[in-house]
């Protein structure tokens, strides 16, 4: 099934957030695994130097440069992507290029660099990966990392948590991606995909309820006005909000096996939450 040779109909979605904690490796990683699986390839860059990429995956935390993108980003580079397979016994269609510590000079780099922000998206019109789709994880500080993704993307997609704090940040990202957007000229301009809530428990947390305009059971409150909404304030700004994924343990002990949840606990109806991204993705892809 997997069709992109060339990079030429490849899309490379920046799974951003301007909070930490929002569940942008998780999203990250569950994306990967649920393209994989339906046969797309998939590569996951990790432009953090946290290196969580590792939990879900098993890589190595900490890899040394050469094997980071870090020596993607060094004006050495001739092509040789340091990808490496994950979840490899159960699938043969995703790739990982890890970020960690190495990538800490780039970063201080990035800025005193005329094409500093322009570095990825010139890597990968040079050097095209062979993939369907390109994950960008990137870290909550949006400067200088995030900016330099969103320069390589054709999407954006933002987790976000239910909390009266992040969804008072929801606007704030949006500036900035509407003022990154003017000043790096990006044109075509990525898309939003949209915002998917992230780590929601209905039954527990109110403010959950509250800001999602939802009861205990997901379902639509009658006495909460929807424009008042995560959900209806997305909608205003014409911005799609995905069906929530849910708060789950389990996602913390498949992280300790290094798998998606997918993996770890395929019966679990959780793990279908990452479902509607996929099938948009896909249906992008088919498009």
């Amino acid at each position: 099934m997997a069709a992109a040779k060339s990079g030429k109909n490849q899309i490379r979605i920046m799974i951003g957030s301007n909070a930490g904690g929002s569940g942008k490796t998780t999203t990250s990683v569950h994306l990967a695994y649920g393209l994989g699986k339906r046969g797309y390839k998939v590569t996951i860059v990790e432009l953090d130097y946290s290196g969580s990429l590792s939990s879900f995956t098993g890589l190595p935390m900490n890899p040394t440069e050469d094997q980071s993108i870090a020596t993607v980003l060094h004006k050495s580079f001739k092509g040789n992507y340091p990808l490496q397979p994950v979840w490899s016994n159960k699938l043969s269609t995703v790739t990982a290029i890890q970020g960690g510590e190495a990538i800490r000079d780039c970063i201080r780099e990035v800025p005193i660099n005329a094409r500093g922000h322009y570095t990825l998206q010139d890597r990968l019109l040079d050097y095209p990966l062979e993939a369907d789709v390109v994950i960008f994880d990137t870290p909550a500080s949006l400067e200088p990392m995030g900016v330099m993704a969103l320069a390589a993307s054709t999407h954006v997609l933002s987790p976000i948590k239910p909390e009266i704090k992040d969804a008072q940040g929801l606007f704030g990202f949006l500036r900035w991606y509407d003022t990154t957007i003017e000043e790096l000229r990006l044109r075509p301009q990525p898309d939003i995909l949209g915002f998917v809530p992230m780590r929601v428990d209905y039954m527990n947390s109110g403010t959950h309820r509250d800001v999602l305009g939802v009861d205990r059971k997901g379902q639509t409150q009658s006495n909460i006005d929807v424009a008042t909404t995560l959900p209806g304030l997305l909608d205003s700004v014409g911005i799609h909000c995905f069906p929530p994924v849910k708060e789950s343990k389990n996602y913390l002990r498949a992280c300790v096996d290094g798998l998606p949840l997918p993996l770890y606990r395929p019966g679990l109806p959780a793990a279908q939450d990452f479902d509607p991204i996929i099938d948009r993705i896909i249906q992008l892809l088919k498009s």
